[in-house]
């Protein structure tokens, strides 16, 4: 009896790790390898792959850019020179920028991203061409 409560904490140390640690560490690695399992599938019969990323570029060029590309051409631009900054401004957003550099600020609905903006470069560039070519 004296050697069980002299060695009490370290008794109850080795039962908690034998009875709810190595079943916990178990659980998850069971779980990751489910994952695993599951994601080399999908990949094994093609589901994520390069066609799944091509579908979604697809996606996005047929679907997201022309809505953006549509408010654009309707939003107001200006573009300051000196700076080399352009401000795109509709209804219902706004975006900041410098010319030939990848991230902007987007503001839509009282809420401001830093958004990546080289999918619009070559928009911002046509209509920075335009306002120079109007003065």
């Amino acid at each position: 009896m004296d050697f069980i409560m002299d060695h009490l904490l370290t008794i109850i140390i080795v039962l908690v790790v034998l009875f709810v640690v190595i079943p916990f560490l178990k659980s998850i690695l069971s779980k990751l390898v489910l994952i695993g399992l599951i994601l080399a599938g999908l990949i094994f019969f093609g589901v994520l792959g390069p066609d799944f990323t091509e579908s979604s570029s697809n996606y996005v060029e047929n679907t997201i850019r022309p809505v953006v590309t549509n408010e654009i051409d309707k939003a107001d631009f200006h573009y300051d020179e000196a700076s080399k900054e352009y401000k795109i401004q509709s209804a219902s957003f706004h975006l900041i920028g410098k010319l030939n550099e990848n991230t902007g600020e987007i503001r839509f609905k009282d809420k401001t991203y830093e958004m990546d903006v080289r999918f619009l470069q070559d928009i911002i560039k046509k209509k920075v061409q335009e306002q120079e070519t109007n003065q």
